[in-house]
This record gives structure tokens, sequence and C-alpha cells, in this order.
């Protein structure tokens, strides 16, 4: 590997990652894994970021993930509070993939929930977990506006049903396909089946142009059910809310998404009112292996 420059002591703020010298074991693993080739290796093999390269430094960690000795730092950046050398993986909490399946695989999507709204340090908790998701070139835009308590989750079903209003009168044919007669009927009766009387409601937000603020969304927001289950609670995706609110510019509004951003996805949560005792069935996956050149 080219050796590259030491850092420059003029400019040590510029850099995001930060190398001690002293910790450093020289076995340039984190050159070897940084996806911008942003840090390399002096002559004697120190670990170097080079100034000239900061700018393009994305903050991924990956450098402060491979160092077995807490060599590598990130700094301070807007809205991290846990900058530094990070924490070391305690491996008594590693699962093993029987339990990771069946996590996954008992995961429900829970439309029946206890009135009781979920603990909102809990939820702080799960939704510090979606930072870890993965993010293109880590910009991270996701933001999250959450309904708390059934009274506000039933004030996001009701706007969602004036667009269901008019939507019935302005495309009977749209209507018909998503079934909005028949949820508007549920909802005059009482049954709500377009929030499902969930005591909170989590939207997903980002901005309208980017690199891939949706895909980054619904990656957050599938890290934010696993958890949720994971924690005890239940979670159903929001798909009306959703549809409603990519066509309906007052919903969006009450959901507290701001000027210039959409609305990508969102995640009814609360305790599931019932217990589920056994893992259905599911068909096996649809693979298709790609030919390699020897078998063309």
């Amino acid at each position: 590997m080219k050796p590259v420059s030491t850092q420059s002591p003029e400019r040590p703020a510029l850099l995001p990652v930060r190398i001690d010298a002293k910790l450093c074991r020289r076995d340039g693993l984190c050159a070897m894994v940084c996806p911008l080739s942003i840090i390399g290796r002096a002559e004697d093999g120190l670990a170097v970021a080079e100034p000239a390269m900061a700018g393009r430094c994305i903050r991924c960690g990956h450098c402060v993930a491979v160092c077995p000795a807490g060599a590598l730092s990130l700094g301070e950046a807007d809205g991290w509070e846990n900058a530094g050398p990070g924490e070391p993986i305690r491996k008594e909490l590693c699962v093993s993939l029987e339990q990771a399946e069946q996590l996954l695989r008992t995961r429900r999507s829970v439309r029946l929930f206890k009135p009781e709204p979920p603990d909102r340090e809990l939820l702080v908790r799960l939704l510090d977990d979606t930072q870890w998701a993965a993010s293109g070139h880590n910009a991270r835009p996701v933001a999250f506006c959450v309904h708390h308590g059934r009274e506000a989750v039933s004030r996001v079903a009701e706007e969602t049903a004036q667009w269901m209003r008019l939507e019935s009168e302005r495309s009977p044919e749209l209507a018909a396909r998503f079934h909005l007669p028949g949820l508007l009927r549920a909802l005059a009766r009482g049954r709500d089946l377009i929030c499902r009387s969930a005591p909170c409601l989590v939207v997903a937000h980002a901005p309208e142009t980017g690199i891939t603020p949706r895909e980054d969304a619904l990656t957050a927001l599938t890290y934010l059910e696993i958890a949720a289950h994971a924690a005890g609670l239940g979670a159903c995706w929001a798909g009306f809310v959703t549809i409603a609110a990519a066509r309906h510019e007052p919903l969006l509004r009450a959901l507290g998404v701001p000027e210039g951003h959409a609305m990508c996805g969102g995640l009814m949560l609360g305790r599931p009112a019932l217990r589920y005792a056994r893992i259905p069935p599911r068909p096996r996956a649809a693979i298709t292996w790609a030919a390699t050149r020897k078998e063309v």
C-alpha cells in the first residue's frame, strides 16, 4: 500500500477521523476497510488520515469498527452525542442464527393492540437503534414524527378518511381498488381499519431529493419493526396513511412532515392484545443462481 503523508498539525479539526498513534498497532486494517481510501499508512505503518481527503469522509465508522485497539475515533458532529472510539462488541450478546431466525419468523403484522401507548423512553431507544441501519452514502436523511396515544393516532385516521371520501368522489375506480367505501363504513361504525386503533404511530419522512432517501427510510422502519418485536411490541405498516399522504397535502401537514420532505412510510406500534404461539409456514424463497462462465 502506498504511504501517504501524516496528518497536518495545523488542521486536525478538519479530520473527522482521529488516530491515536500510541494505540495504533500498525496492522493496516483501517486503511483496508475505508470505502473512500481516506486512511492510508505512513512509512512506519502508522494509520494516517490525509487532510486533503477529509471532506470526502462519510463517517461510516468502518475504521472505528475494525480496529481492535480502539485507536481510531470519530470527531463530534451535529446530532452526534456518541462520537469517539465506539463501544467494544460484547460477545455474550451475540445471537445464533437459530435465535435470529426465530426473531424474524415470529414477527407478525399486529392489528390488535392494548390501549396503552409504548413508553416514550423505549420508543427513543428503538428509534436510536435505527441509526445503525444502512443508508446510501451514509447520508442518514431520515427523521421521525411520533403520534403518541390513541387520540393522536385517531386524528391521523380521520384525516386519512377525509382523503378517502374525496377520492371516492373523484376516482371511484381507485376507491374500489383500495376498498375505500368499506373502510369508511367501518370507521363510521366505530371500527378503525385505517390505523387499527393503535396507541402509537411512527412516521418516517425524508427530503424529496437525495441519494436514496426513500430506501433509507424504509430500511430504518424495518429496523424499527424488528427492534420493536424484540422489545415485546407489535407493529403494522400504515399503508393507507402512506398512500393518502402522497395525495393529500392536509394529511401530510397533520402528520408533521415538513416542507420539502415526503412521508416514506409509517408503523403502528403498541403492545399486542393477543399472544402468538406458533410460526406459520411460508413458501421457500424464489432463487435463481446466475450462471458462472464455466457453466455457460
